[in-house]
């Protein structure tokens, strides 16, 4: 079927984690023949594949963008007057390109719509007249868990989202704005609209006023890494002992509540107690803030790393954890699994997809953080076991993934 299938992804940008992620899909898709575009509000790429309605090599549009971005910035924290920030209350339905713009710029009739992150760039009621105008089907793709809900991208332990969105945490008491705004999503989310997402963000999905009738697609995916090294060359780059055991861990925003690097404090002291020795531990952390740790650990800040440095301390490090308490991915433990390492996570997000629990790693109780130090204990003490397992059990997940978790695959488009 391939090159007969015609469809565009829609996403704010083409950059960042999931506007880059997008754009390596459709350059794949387009590889294997398929005629795939992505069409962003924000063009940072030079590549072919994607449709920017404003491009940020050219000075007019970075000052539009500019505005644009001021302007939301105004009606999020004055209008809508946001008080808690964990929510990541950041969708309130603003609009910039009309459906018959995007279609324009298309110059084509599409046969799939594929919704990404789209946060102020589309509304639902946009997405809706494209359907319209091209009887293409419409599949929202949860990047994070914004199409669900009435502005949040993130719930926690929340509900409102299969109701009602009031009260909303997330906003001033009283403010019925997350209500008008979920109402008004139901209006344009018809049930011949395909979701699709990880385990944990479906069995929510299957809950949400939005999505609970509708086609839901449970969609993971393991790719081999695009680089892969020698264990020495990070630990020669940064100075590492050959004998270190070294546990990687890292975030774009360490100090983000949803990384939950508050608990992976709590589970390292909880560790710390278990073990005789932590001289030979050594805790490499990557991102763009330092937190302080537990005295007595050998750490070393990275700061942010490129895409190349990122895979060599992978390749580097005996174990990876990711403490984060609320995410779709994150791709961290995606990257930490192909990289043939133990992970240690809560269960969250794509780890129930893609962690088999103590064979490839540990999947702790969420936000326990005792288990999440029970996790780096077992992983530690079971270093040659899980070794064994490692490529065997991630093979086989990465072929499960590919024939019974793929949105593409199920889509025809693979």
């Amino acid at each position: 079927m391939g090159g007969k299938i015609k469809y565009f992804e829609l996403s704010t940008n083409d950059s960042g984690g999931a506007g880059y992620t997008a754009l390596k899909t459709i350059e794949r898709r387009r590889k294997l023949g398929y005629d795939a575009k992505l069409i962003v509000l924000n063009k940072h790429s030079n590549s072919d594949a994607v449709i920017g309605i404003y491009n940020s090599h050219k000075w007019i549009d970075r000052l539009i963008l500019l505005l644009l971005r001021i302007s939301a910035i105004i009606q999020k924290k004055i209008i809508y007057g946001i008080r808690n920030s964990k929510y990541n209350f950041y969708d309130i339905q603003l609009n910039r390109a009309s459906a018959e713009k995007i279609l324009e710029l298309y110059g084509d009739q599409p046969d799939y719509i594929l919704v990404g992150w789209v946060t102020d760039f589309v509304s639902a009621k946009t997405i809706y007249d494209l359907k319209k105008l091209t009887g293409a089907k419409i599949v929202y793709i949860m990047t994070d868990n914004s199409p669900i809900g009435g502005g949040c991208h993130y719930p926690w332990d929340c509900q409102g989202y299969t109701s009602n969105c009031y009260p909303c945490p997330a906003l001033k008491e009283k403010s019925h704005r997350a209500q008008r705004s979920l109402l008004s999503k139901h209006k344009y989310i018809t049930s011949d609209m395909i979701i699709s997402g990880t385990t944990n963000d479906i069995n929510r999905a299957k809950k949400s006023l939005l999505f609970k009738n509708s086609k839901q697609i449970v969609s993971a995916s393991l790719k081999p890494n695009p680089y892969s090294f020698n264990r020495n060359v990070g630990r020669d780059l940064w100075g590492i002992d050959d004998r270190k055991y070294v546990i990687f861990c890292g975030a774009a925003s360490i100090n983000a509540e949803r990384k939950g690097f508050k608990k992976l404090l709590e589970a390292l002291k909880t560790f710390k107690k278990e073990i005789e020795n932590i001289s030979n531990i050594l805790i490499l952390i990557a991102g763009d803030n330092t937190v302080p740790m537990p005295d007595g650990f050998n750490v070393k800040f990275l700061g942010k790393l490129n895409f190349e440095d990122l895979f060599k301390a992978y390749c580097c490090a005996d174990l990876f954890v990711c403490p984060s308490l609320e995410d779709s991915g994150p791709m961290m433990v995606n990257y930490g699994v192909m990289a043939y390492i133990p992970v240690v996570a809560f269960e969250m997000g794509i780890v129930p997809d893609v962690i088999v629990h103590k064979k490839n790693g540990y999947i702790a109780k969420w936000g326990d953080a005792n288990d999440f130090a029970r996790g780096i204990e077992y992983c530690m003490k079971n270093k040659d076991s899980l070794s064994k397992n490692l490529k065997p059990t991630n093979d086989s997940l990465m072929e499960k993934t590919r024939s019974e978790k793929s949105l593409y695959k199920t889509l025809g488009i693979e």
